[in-house]
């Protein structure tokens, strides 16, 4: 007796459909890793597909999940495209448990350095607030950086809001370097880096056709008989508005059938990616030139799949990626929340840990690392 061949079920209207849409987002995840390595200056469209790489991939995980149930041989198609930009998602998640409790640090020869915008120690278009200064004194005062680097710092010349003395008087320190970009006799607005170790050396880099207030600072130190440099850094900001913040608030509620705030908001975006792709490459060389082992820290303002970060993190170690725990979001404010502060470090250092102090006082997290030089340096 002739036994019947098992017929294979005809792939349904709905699983073609799927699997289509499931191949147009594993091709634009792909296209999303291309914004690492193609300057905006030279296809701006990429920087706006890698700034949806979270969205991106988790649209895949769902693919997959979708596909475990269906037909598991599927799940290939996003599986593969996520692994090909491994080093994007372990840039974005860290799958381990938190590295960053030590409180105080657990070593002396550790270098612990901390960087914080604090957005002119208050809130987002608020007058001053003691409050908020005092907590983020405390939060300071509680991790005992060795180094840090603030953005947006802000502190008047006397009296209770005379951060720069408070924060000296935390540190029990003397050594600072601010360089201010607006000031008077009253106060002053500027990057400033405080350091428990003596300032050998300090300079700026001013990056051309940009505001003040996004450019670099710098400080070399000598710890051990071993000089180094940090980075202190806030590239482009995207210079949003009340009025675009206002209407982000909004498109998250209810429908809106304003045209133009979203024509505003993505020219914001793309002259800010063109910018901080240029600003990149200036700073990259100027660390690569200095011949010294070197942090860069602070507000990039771009993502982990930007062409920003990874111009400046090839070939040394970003503490995150290194040491970091579950998502590594670094902005709390209205904007869509992503990681763009940043600590990294040139291969002469050992990232020991890696915290994202959870305190919501400016529209950022303060963002710590403990690093150990490993190297002797020529002196």
């Amino acid at each position: 007796m002739r036994t019947r061949k098992k017929t294979k079920k005809p792939f349904s209207f709905v699983s073609k459909s799927i699997f289509v849409a499931n191949l147009i987002a594993a091709l634009v995840l792909l296209l999303s890793y291309a914004a690492s390595f193609i300057s905006p200056a030279t296809f701006w469209p990429l920087a706006f597909i890698g700034l949806g790489y979270p969205f991106l991939l988790a649209v895949n995980l769902l693919f997959v999940a979708y596909w475990l149930f269906r037909k598991p041989l599927y799940t290939l198609l996003s599986v593969i495209t996520i692994v090909l930009g491994w080093k994007f998602l372990v840039s974005t998640i860290g799958f381990r448990e938190s590295t960053g409790i030590q409180v105080p640090k657990s070593s002396q020869s550790f270098i612990r350095v901390l960087t914080w915008n604090a957005h002119y120690f208050k809130k987002f278009d608020e007058q001053n607030d003691k409050m908020i200064k005092d907590q983020m004194l405390d939060v300071i005062r509680h991790e005992q950086p060795d180094i840090i680097c603030l953005q947006e710092f802000y502190s008047r010349r006397k009296g209770e809001f005379n951060i720069r003395k408070s924060i000296l008087e935390i540190l029990n320190t003397e050594h600072y370097y601010i360089e201010e970009n607006m000031g008077n006799d009253y106060e002053t607005i500027g990057l400033a880096i405080f350091s428990k170790y003596r300032i050998r050396k300090k300079g700026n880099i001013v990056f051309p056709n940009t505001d003040r207030g996004n450019q670099v600072t710098y400080a070399d130190f000598k710890v051990n008989k071993q000089t180094f440099r940090i980075y202190n850094v806030h590239l482009q900001s995207i210079k949003f508005q009340k009025e675009d913040y206002n209407y982000l608030k909004e498109i998250k509620q209810i429908n809106t059938d304003d045209s133009e705030s979203p024509r505003r908001i993505g020219s914001r975006l793309k002259q800010a990616f063109i910018k901080r792709g240029e600003q990149a490459k200036i700073l990259r060389a100027h660390a690569r030139e200095s011949e010294l082992p070197y942090i860069i820290v602070g507000d990039f303002n771009d993502t982990p799949v930007s062409y920003t970060v990874n111009t400046l993190s090839k070939n040394i170690k970003n503490s995150f990626r290194e040491r970091g725990s579950g998502f590594g979001v670094t902005y709390n404010g209205d904007f869509p929340n992503f990681q763009i502060d940043y600590i990294l470090a040139s291969g002469e250092f050992n990232v020991m840990n890696y915290c994202i102090i959870n305190k919501k006082l400016s529209d950022h997290y303060p963002v710590r690392s403990d690093l150990e030089l490993n190297h002797e340096v020529k002196q």
